[in-house]
């Protein structure tokens, strides 16, 4: 009997759990404004900051699902995002990445459908420092905005985040003397998407 009740519950929770991840998908596209602080700190046989600070624009694609809870929903995503270049006195930085997103769309229970959001992410970060190879290391984001629902399936969003493209740093010897290279490419980005949900 015992048996018979563990898997009567066992199927129940898997039933529950299966109902309750349904998959809502949608698709996103977000347009960008970068404010790009790239920074190469070196240290060793001198000291001394390149700066490449520069404004310009980017995109990115999303594809994500939406889990509903009491008070919200949490949507999963993989975005794929890309910069336009940054310049400064002849310095050029390229930067992307693939992020894995979490969001937080809190319910407001307003007439207005505006739900304002919380999101975090981690993934794959690619930057490249004028002539040099590119560089893979880890990247990450943390921002905050709103979505406002136009209709049923769709939605805009505003928002703005902190985006690093993955630090790395790079050593050279001379002899019993060293240079270090640290790379910090990151930026403050605000944010315009189209959100479509099928």
């Amino acid at each position: 009997m015992n048996k018979v009740l563990l898997l009567a519950s066992a199927v129940c929770f898997i039933s529950a759990s299966a109902s309750a991840f349904d998959f809502n998908p949608y698709v996103a596209a977000r347009a960008k404004y970068n404010i790009a602080q790239n920074e190469v700190k070196v240290t060793g046989l001198v000291d001394d900051k390149v700066k490449v600070h520069d404004n310009m624009f980017g995109g990115s694609i999303a594809v994500g699902t939406v889990y509903p809870v009491t008070t919200g929903d949490f949507r999963f995503e993989l975005e794929y995002t890309k910069n336009q270049d940054a310049k400064k006195d002849g310095a050029k930085v390229k930067t992307q990445g693939a992020l894995f997103n979490v969001y937080f769309d809190l319910n407001l229970d307003s007439p207005v459908p505006v739900k304002p959001y919380a999101t975090i992410g981690l993934g794959w970060g690619q930057a490249k420092w004028g002539d040099e190879s590119k560089k893979d290391a880890a990247a990450a984001q943390i921002g905050f905005g709103a979505s406002y629902k136009l209709c049923e399936k769709s939605a805009v969003d505003l928002g703005y985040r902190y985006i690093t493209y993955g630090d790395y740093d790079k050593t050279y010897k001379y002899g019993n003397s060293s240079l270090k290279e640290e790379y910090k490419p990151h930026s403050h980005e605000l944010l315009l998407g189209f959100r479509y949900h099928f």
